[in-house]
């Protein structure tokens, strides 16, 4: 019920704000969200340990959404390391770890360190904005050091691309004479008493870093005179102000990267996490954000098959053809909607964003798989931060036994190290906006070429097909036919699928979706495969003559028929016809109309001249053919091959 009511109101327009809470079991994770909640008393699922009829303690259980009064602000709470249950424990490999213990005690043991290990970490820096910390130590203490230290690369351990959230580290039920209860002053003599060289394994991993000291609000000083109820209530107004700021800035942050997540998307992007975390896999959120098509300008569809044409580039030649690959995408897709430009621009600077760092990784790492090969960052520029990660699972050379023991068992891990993007070398040729530009103008002008021969037939011929075709060709990729998604020959925008429809989808992988006329077009001429290295055997037509090949009313085609191709069109109601029907229609008197739709002729046009030289060959009737014929129908076939005009 806790997370039933937060989904059901969840606002598509509004920005996803979401404030993590974590920490160790019974440090006051849910007394701290129910005062942020402006008193509400936060309800989550609790498991209470009792002893003769004694409750001993009551622990939060599994993982909690609640939302502020005006449902701007999401908080999660989640469950302590050291607590019950998670919503980890649904997870397939989560499941056979723990039913090979038959002991309660080994089976909890094993359980509470997976939650640690894993789930909780992951979740909170993947999907908040904010982290907040919540621990009983003293933030001058080292204890309190390791604790986040450990939550940072917990976190972090499987992650290829993330975009980091802003830290809160928060000392509960503080003695007067241990904290420092201005926040200022506690950042301070946080980060002055932990020397750099402590920070540096952890702060790397975090936007900023905020410190507060909270007192117990039933503590009173008569000596002193100090009020921890009055005390508590000023340092949490202070929280309230630095989580307001933290989540805008980092609004504006993910904005800058071109990611925006609305209430609704928000919930979409933690299912997708949780799966990929239930399944062992590295976690890319650039991959999560665009394939979803969660961008911030609208041009999600384009982005993602950007993303998909260029993700598994490598080598110059490989490279060479992604890259002009996505040039085509990006001209046939700004012909097709009509792309302003200033949308054209900000898509080939997206293209540009794609481009992979290739900054090598210290050499205290190398690949899990024992290759020898370099490790590499390989994050995308557009996630790229001042922190590299590597492209592979990598272990640590000079390890003690027990790092590299939890190495082994967690099947390698992500490295991380400070530095700017540099881009990998096989990309350097095309690391410049101009001459993307120049590539992306160049393809327009030759697709409004091709748009302009067709006229206003709503979907794409032949010469766009087997242009598109020499684009996205020798990329290792292969066409597939799929309507939910944007069509990468046309760009026609994909069909929403039903529910039952949405359960059947497949991953992406290394298919390109194609819509139906596109992929029918394709497979007709054995286009599909794109590693063909040669064109199609046949010359590029859109159907068969239909004057001239027998049909029934019970009967299919023919196919042993003699078939003859529709290379010319009648107008003006656009049918095709072959060369000998086109010719008979010329010779035949006035009063002959269409072979197919009987209308009136004004002229043929030879399409095969017309592909071969790029210029109209028309046939124009004698006068007396413009009479209007007493056949009045049209056969409603639409023109998808070029046409032109006398």
């Amino acid at each position: 019920e806790v997370w039933a009511q937060p989904v059901r109101g969840a606002d598509s327009s509004q920005h996803a704000r979401v404030v993590g809470v974590v920490g160790a079991t019974s440090v006051g994770k849910s007394w701290l969200v129910g005062k942020l909640l402006g008193g509400r008393v936060a309800q989550p699922s609790r498991l209470e340990e009792h002893f003769d009829g004694v409750t001993l303690q009551s622990m939060t259980s599994d993982v909690n959404l609640y939302t502020d009064s005006d449902n701007v602000v999401y908080y999660i709470d989640f469950e302590g390391t050291y607590g019950t249950q998670p919503l980890m424990l649904q997870a397939q490999h989560g499941a056979e770890l723990l039913e090979r213990c038959p002991d309660p005690k080994a089976w909890e043991e094993k359980r509470r360190q997976l939650l640690k290990d894993c789930f909780q970490p992951a979740v909170a820096y993947l999907t908040c904005n904010v982290v907040m910390f919540m621990t009983r130590e003293k933030l001058v203490c080292r204890r309190s050091l390791e604790e986040c230290e450990h939550f940072a690369q917990a976190a972090n351990a499987r992650v290829h691309s993330a975009l980091p959230p802003a830290l809160v580290l928060i000392q509960n039920c503080c003695r007067p004479s241990e904290g420092i209860f201005k926040t200022p002053q506690c950042t301070e003599a946080f980060l002055r008493t932990h020397p750099s060289s402590d920070l540096l394994g952890w702060q790397k991993f975090f936007r900023s870093i905020d410190c507060f000291c909270i007192p117990d609000e039933f503590l009173t000083c008569k000596r002193t005179g100090f009020d921890g109820e009055e005390v508590c209530a000023e340092v949490l107004a202070s929280l309230r102000r630095t989580l307001a700021a933290r989540l805008e800035e980092d609004v504006a942050y993910r904005t800058q990267h071109q990611v925006k997540i609305s209430q609704v998307q928000w919930f979409s992007v933690l299912s997708s996490l949780c799966r990929a975390i239930n399944d062992r896999e590295r976690v890319q959120m650039s991959s999560i954000y665009i394939r979803t098509s969660y961008v911030c300008d609208g041009l999600g569809e384009l982005k993602s098959a950007l993303l998909q044409l260029t993700t598994r580039a490598s080598g110059a030649d490989r490279v060479r053809r992604a890259v002009s690959a996505g040039a085509g995408l990006i001209a046939r897709f700004a012909v097709r909607r009509d792309l302003p430009a200033e949308e054209l621009r900000r898509s080939v600077a997206y293209l540009l964003a794609l481009f992979p760092c290739g900054a090598p990784a210290p050499d205290s790492v190398e690949r899990f798989d024992g290759s020898r090969q370099r490790v590499l960052c390989g994050q995308l520029r557009l996630f790229h931060s001042a922190l590299h990660r590597s492209c592979t699972l990598v272990r640590t050379v000079n390890a003690d036994w027990l790092q590299g023991l939890g190495e082994w068992f967690r099947g390698g891990i992500t490295h991380a190290w400070p530095g700017d993007f540099a881009c990998r070398g096989d990309f350097q040729e095309f690391d410049d906006f101009g001459k993307l530009w120049a590539m992306v103008e160049q393809e327009v002008e030759a697709y409004k070429l091709e748009r302009c021969l067709e006229g206003l037939a709503p979907q794409v011929g032949a010469p766009w097909i087997l242009r598109a075709h020499r684009s996205l060709r020798g990329l290792g990729l292969r066409l597939r036919r799929d309507s939910p998604r944007m069509c990468v020959v046309c760009t026609a925008r994909g069909v929403e699928p039903g529910f039952f429809a949405r359960m059947w989808l497949t991953a992406d992988g290394d298919r390109l979706p194609a819509c139906e006329h596109c992929y029918g077009l394709m497979e007709k001429h054995s286009l599909c495969d794109l590693d063909s290295s040669v064109e199609a055997a046949v010359e590029p037509r859109d159907r068969v003559c239909g004057s001239c090949v027998p049909r029934g009313a019970w009967f299919r085609r023919d196919d042993s028929t003699q078939s003859r191709l529709a290379d010319h069109r009648v107008f003006p109601c656009r049918c095709p016809v072959c060369g000998p029907c086109a010719a008979a229609v010329v010779g035949a008197d006035a009063a002959a109309g269409c072979p197919l739709c009987g209308q009136s002729v004004l002229r043929i046009v030879d399409e095969r001249a017309l592909l071969r030289t790029g210029w109209a060959v028309a046939v124009e009737r004698s006068g007396a053919s413009l009479a209007a014929s007493t056949h009045g129908r049209s056969c409603g076939v639409p023109c998808s091959g070029p046409r032109s005009s006398t």
